[in-house]
């Protein structure tokens, strides 16, 4: 093994759109191919992931809300000799969703904010154009809030609130993050690496590719990185060495970016 693939998923393998990632299927056929593992690193939940993984075909660890959870499936090579009380094990220090959710409700006393805990599913479906099975998995949460705001400005104040709990803000492609500070993508794909690495004895090279400012701690700490556009065509705003940028938005841009780095 040579390569570990990082991948965000909204706006990167998925459509922004659809949540399609056909437009993907001949790097991702490379992948499994030469056993390269995929590992999805996302804002989404353990039960959005899951059932993304059968549809992708494949068993990898993953990495949920923003790097705040680290699920290995018991029966991957880095579980081996681990008794497993469960399909998967967890790896996380971060705070969790009922901590988050009750500073939240303070937070609501000053400012114009509405989470994922506020929201009915049909809210949730209108949000993010899931199919309210999707929503649903959206909603189960373990670690991380999602909101929504009525004034962006006040976005700072908030995050220094948030600082004061041991929390932090990020964004995302539709939503703001309230998160366990230290708890971010890079730190969990440094973590999850490590344990490829121990298990291989030998070092790897990280591949990321994300289109968000939540992603762009996991773009500047991989080897080679590429930053998809957003939907309208637009950069989020990042420039590093190791940083390329994909020609086109989505699983077409994710396609053609990772072919590159794996044949180059």
């Amino acid at each position: 093994m040579k390569y570990l693939v990082y991948s965000d998923l909204d706006g990167t393998l998925l459509n922004h759109d659809d949540y399609c990632f056909k437009e993907a299927s001949e790097a991702l056929s490379y992948l499994q191919l030469h056993s390269i593992p995929l590992i999805i690193v996302t804002s989404k939940t353990f039960s959005e992931v899951k059932p993304l993984q059968e549809k992708l075909n494949i068993k990898c660890p993953f990495i949920v809300e923003n790097g705040a959870g680290i699920f290995i499936p018991s029966d991957s090579i880095l579980a081996q000799n681990i008794p497993a009380h469960d399909s998967y094990l967890k790896i996380s220090q971060a705070q969790s969703y009922l901590e988050l959710r009750l500073f939240f409700k303070h937070l609501q006393q000053s400012y114009s904010i509405r989470g994922f805990g506020d929201m009915e599913v049909e809210e949730v479906m209108e949000l993010t154009s899931l199919d309210k099975e999707d929503a649903l998995n959206a909603m189960k949460r373990d670690f991380t809030e999602p909101f929504i705001i009525e004034d962006s400005v006040a976005i700072e104040s908030l995050r220094d609130e948030a600082n004061k709990e041991g929390l932090d803000i990020v964004k995302g492609g539709r939503f703001y993050h309230l998160i366990s500070q230290e708890q971010d993508k890079a730190k969990a794909m440094q973590r999850l690496t490590h344990l490829f690495e121990e298990y291989f004895n030998t070092s790897l090279t990280m591949i990321a590719l994300g289109d968000s400012a939540n992603d762009f701690t996991m773009l500047k700490a991989a080897h080679k990185s590429v930053l998809i556009p957003g939907y309208d065509g637009l950069y989020a705003d990042l420039e590093a060495p190791n940083i390329s940028k994909a020609p086109f938005a989505g699983p077409k841009g994710w396609n053609i970016s990772l072919l590159e780095i794996l044949n180059g």
